[in-house]
């Protein structure tokens, strides 16, 4: 813990940027389990899913770790309150890319019929790559949010963490697009599906949702404490 105090001594957002490396190596544990949900190796699926259970752990044990050393009386630029606030947020986006992996654990989509099976795998892997790119991109804020606080607010710095937390935004609002179209595919096909194999999928897309939602969440807690 003492680790960490060190940490909060030099900016309140270096303890954060640890916290923020697992989580990013969670998200990208998870894009190599979907990659291999794509090409259908599923053994090497289920390995990259197990994996993002651990890191997900360590990621928790991480935020308590933090919880724990971040002291009422160390001073800080930024509230204590924010500070726990953000972390929680950020650690929920390791919490949505693990229940994705639960996901993928439960059954393989083999019997998914082959004239939907191109459709679906197309768009789960295009909610794949932008709501990863959301988390990855959450990452990027808190680290450029540590440049902010080195540069004394310098507007430059401030610049480049708005068009960050924008294009998370932006980002989000395409998943939930992507989200709402792959509903629309499954039930429109829903005859063709049986219940389970229709609440898998509905459920790997929604779980995907949940990531960019939560990155989300963490980038509108960074615009709340630049504002302060």
């Amino acid at each position: 813990m003492q680790v960490w105090t060190k940490l909060f001594a030099k900016s309140p957002f270096k303890p954060l940027i640890k916290h923020a490396e697992v989580v990013l190596e969670t998200v990208e544990t998870l894009e190599k389990a979907l990659e291999a949900w794509e090409k259908e190796e599923y053994e090497t699926m289920r390995e990259y899913a197990r994996k993002v259970d651990d890191l997900e752990d360590f990621a928790d044990k991480i935020k308590e770790e933090i919880r724990d050393s971040l002291s009422s009386k160390l001073f800080m630029p930024v509230n204590r309150e924010d500070i726990l606030r953000y972390l929680q947020m950020q650690d929920k986006i390791a919490d949505a890319a693990e229940n994705t992996a639960k996901w993928l654990l439960v059954r393989d989509p083999s019997d998914t019929p082959e004239d939907l099976r191109v459709e679906v795998k197309s768009l789960i892997m295009k909610m794949s790559h932008e709501s990863i790119k959301a988390a990855k991109l959450v990452h990027e804020a808190i680290v450029q949010m540590d440049r902010v606080i080195e540069s004394g607010f310098g507007e430059k710095e401030i610049g480049r963490e708005y068009e960050i937390i924008k294009e998370i935004e932006s980002v989000e609002h395409k998943v939930d697009e992507l989200d709402t179209k792959f509903m629309e595919i499954i039930f429109k096909n829903s005859s063709k599906l049986d219940w389970g194999l229709g609440m898998y999928l509905l459920n790997i897309a929604k779980t995907l949702s949940n990531i960019s939602d939560r990155a989300k969440d963490a980038a509108e807690r960074i615009r709340l404490m630049m504002s302060k």
